[in-house]
Order: C-alpha cells, then structure tokens, then sequence
C-alpha cells in the first residue's frame, strides 16, 4: 500500500469523525419572541413563541389556520385557494463581542368573515415585521412597538436570546 493510498484511505475514515465534530461545535440558540396585544385584556403576559436555532442558520416557525377562499364559481362547482393565516417567524442569529444579532421575519394575520354576507371571501387582516438588531444575550429587549392602521389596538414585540 503507497503513501498516498494510505492518506486517502485515513481522510475517508475520518472524514465522517470530523464532520460529526464540526456539527457539534455550532452554537445553538433559544430564540423566545413575546408579542402584546393591547386589544387584547386577557393576554397581558402576550403570546410566546420559541424555537432553537443554529447560528446563521434560518429557523422557521408556523401556527396557525388554512382558510379557504373562492377563486371560481360555476353551477355545482367551488374552487378554493387556500390562505394561511396565524403567526409565522423566520429568524436567523448571530454572536459577534457579545452581542447578539438578531434577524427575524414576522407576519401576523387573521381573517375576519363579512358580517352582512356570510358566504363571501373572508377579508385578511396582516401585519408584516422585518427586525435586524442587535441585542444582549440573555435580556428581554422590546424590538418593535406599532399600532395597528386599522383597528386601535397597540402591539409590541420583546426578543430575547440565550446561548444553549
């Protein structure tokens, strides 16, 4: 066996040992997002979402409902698209001196049903959030505060990371 057989055949065996290592080295985050309501009297601690993320990796967050809307109407036939509705998060974070760096996508809508025609599309209420920040690790840091367009209701989003 040559010098080189030997180092290829080495590299091949430890390849899989060095992958599994790099994997483990890779911070992993908890994300928890809290998001209040004023509209909203009985949710004064706000409704809480969490998920772990990998650093610089996206992590992806979804609840919520599929609602059916008519797109074409012939006799005996409906056709539907469906629209989801809820809260999705994207988010991604980073660790530089300390700090952390925070990248989330934030989409919260409903569908409100037309009162004087039941059988009508639902209308979707959305509010869309683009949050790049840097935060402490460990604090709970208000990232977004808004009120809504539409109704009087006030909103604010609070962020808090810690390394796992």
């Amino acid at each position: 066996m040559t010098t080189r057989t030997r180092v290829l055949l080495a590299a091949a065996i430890l390849a899989p040992l060095a992958a599994a290592q790099a994997s483990r080295s890779v911070p992993v985050y908890k994300v928890d997002f809290t998001i209040r309501d004023s509209g909203d009297a009985g949710a004064k601690a706000g409704r809480k979402y969490s998920l772990l993320v990998n650093e610089f990796k996206k992590g992806t967050f979804r609840v919520g409902n599929r609602v059916p809307m008519a797109t074409s109407s012939t006799p005996g036939n409906t056709s539907f698209t469906y629209v989801d509705v809820g809260v999705n998060l994207d988010c991604t974070v980073g660790e530089t001196d300390g700090k952390i760096s925070v990248r989330a996508d934030l989409d919260m809508s409903s569908a409100v049903n037309a009162e004087k025609n039941p059988n009508a599309n639902p209308t979707i209420s959305q509010i869309k959030l683009t949050i790049d920040t840097t935060i402490l690790p460990g604090k709970p840091t208000l990232v977004a505060s808004f009120d809504d367009p539409v109704t009087s209701r006030k909103f604010d989003v609070e962020a808090m990371v810690t390394k796992q």
